[in-house]
């Protein structure tokens, strides 16, 4: 690895940490030295109980707006302010257009745009931020490329998208910097899962390479960058 990060001392939020980028994005941040207040609907045994209290998983359904403020100050008491957030929760479902479904888009706007939204909402409290810091939400090509079936999926990707970009600017005079990363053929991700001929022969890349560039936000090395996509 070329480049290194340090984030000792520091503490992070990093939401769906049980597996995929959530859980990459969690294993490199303690690597850093960070401790991570990881949350999920559940977890296994994935490793990161090697990092001590560094590691504080908590189960948490993320579109449970109240129980997600709950833990964060519960967090906050015990450990300090955070530094950022990295948002990585998500759902997706085939929805196609002559089968809309008003239930399924909600649920699906519930966990994709409004947590992003309400995850926001909760760190405008100086009592639970760092006098620095960042939010990294982590889209979906979807958001850029239309696919079948996926209309009500890529709506909600756009939203979110479009609110910490919008976010971003109404937040900038407090030190919060908000920005997203898009990603696309990253193995192990929907995108690959759902890819069609087109893509055939076309590179994957890895979670490790998704988590660099969200840590790369993280850092002070970013201090400058806010109200951006990154595309992965």
């Amino acid at each position: 690895m070329n480049v290194e990060f340090n984030f000792s001392g520091q503490n992070f939020l990093v939401t769906g940490a049980s597996s995929g980028i959530g859980r990459e994005v969690a294993l490199e941040l303690l690597e850093a030295g960070a401790k991570v207040l990881g949350v999920a609907r559940h977890f296994t045994d994935d490793g990161l109980e090697k990092f001590g209290q560094a590691w504080q998983p908590r189960i948490l359904d993320v579109t449970q707006f109240d129980a997600a403020e709950k833990v964060v100050e519960e967090f906050v008491a015990a450990h300090g302010k955070l530094s950022g957030v990295v948002h990585c929760a998500g759902a997706a479902m085939l929805l196609p257009v002559n089968v809309w479904d008003a239930g399924a888009a909600a649920d699906l706007m519930r966990v994709n745009f409004f947590a992003v939204a309400n995850l926001v909402k909760i760190f405008c409290r100086k009592k639970f931020r760092a006098e620095s810091f960042a939010q990294v939400l982590v889209s979906s090509v979807s958001a850029h490329r239309v696919q079948k079936s996926l209309a009500s999926y890529a709506a909600t990707k756009s939203a979110a998208e479009t609110y910490i970009r919008t976010a971003a600017l109404e937040l900038a005079g407090k030190n919060i910097r908000l920005n997203s990363v898009t990603l696309g053929l990253i193995e192990g991700t929907r995108m690959v899962q759902s890819a069609d001929a087109e893509f055939s022969g076309m590179p994957r890349g890895t979670v490790e390479d998704a988590a660099g560039v969200i840590l790369f936000l993280l850092s002070d090395r970013a201090k400058f960058v806010t109200g951006a996509n990154f595309a992965v």
